[in-house]
């Protein structure tokens, strides 16, 4: 799913009920770090050779900037406007999670048999289990 199918509306920041612009701010931040991910995971679904330092720095960034923005919604309840753009941004996260596990688990299987080829290749046979089971030839 492309974050850029998720609706999203532009708003005034009177209409937001917010004069600092923290809500508009939020929504571009929000845009911002959906479109990454979903690039992310286009990338991930492709097969492609995939930068992950820099969707990771991306990431990083616009969790950051949301972050500095927390204060300024102290006490005050998001727009549906904002809530939608949050939902739709969790729905693009938890689908990232999903394909960055399977990469990692095969990662991870790949990386144990690799190790268990190098350490059967370095061994001789001497104090492998078989030979004390008296199954050595």
């Amino acid at each position: 799913m492309k974050f850029a199918d998720q609706p999203r509306r532009q708003t005034s920041t009177t209409a937001a009920g917010n004069p600092h612009g923290a809500e508009a701010m939020a929504l571009a931040i929000v845009a911002r770090l959906g479109e990454a991910i979903s690039a992310e995971n286009e990338a991930i679904a492709r097969r492609e050779r995939i930068d992950y330092p820099a969707y990771n720095l991306r990431k990083s960034q616009g969790l950051l900037e949301l972050n500095r923005l927390v204060p300024s919604f102290t006490g005050a309840s998001a727009s549906p406007i904002l809530r939608a753009a949050l939902h739709g941004l969790n729905t693009v996260l938890e689908h990232n999670q999903r394909l960055l596990r399977v990469q990692y688990d095969a990662a991870m299987a790949v990386s144990n048999i690799v190790a268990q080829a190098i350490r059967d290749s370095q061994s001789d046979g001497t104090y492998a289990a078989d030979s004390w089971r008296g199954r050595d030839g």
